[in-house]
């Protein structure tokens, strides 16, 4: 059973607060929100379309690191805060340029509030990982770590 823990020099140390960005477990890849901090745990923008584009930068690091793309992506969840509002005047636009066909499958859900009353959005998504992707991986004991 092949896993390994994510966590990029480029994001916010998630193993100080209890938690890792992302973990590859036989052959799939769960990964934690993403939202506008950056690696100093600054909140970048107070408008959901700089919040989405840190966002997407962050889980763009994340796909990187293992060797992916967003076109990879097969599913997008979005947690907005009041998407009746964010959605078309901001968010979407973000999503447009970082995506293309065939776009992924795109899930939002409103909220009232995330972790951190600052963010507006949170974004996680899904990955296929085949079995000569996961070996490709090459953990190096600290950015990816093998469990």
């Amino acid at each position: 059973m092949t896993r390994y823990a994510i966590n990029p020099p480029e994001l916010k140390d998630a193993r100080e607060i209890g938690y890792n960005h992302a973990i590859l477990h036989d052959g799939t890849f769960y990964m934690a929100g993403q939202v506008a901090m950056d690696s100093d745990s600054n909140v970048i923008g107070d408008d959901i379309e700089t919040q989405a584009r840190k966002a997407y930068e962050n889980v763009g690091i994340l796909l990187e690191t293992v060797g992916k793309t967003y076109a990879d992506v097969a599913k997008v969840t979005t947690h907005i805060v009041d998407p009746e509002t964010h959605y078309y005047d901001g968010y979407k636009t973000v999503y447009w340029e970082t995506f293309s066909e065939p776009y992924p499958c795109h899930t939002v859900l409103g909220h009232e509030q995330l972790a951190n009353e600052e963010y507006l959005v949170e974004i996680e998504v899904e990955v296929p990982f085949a079995e000569e992707d996961v070996a490709s991986i090459e953990p190096d004991g600290d950015v990816i770590r093998e469990l």
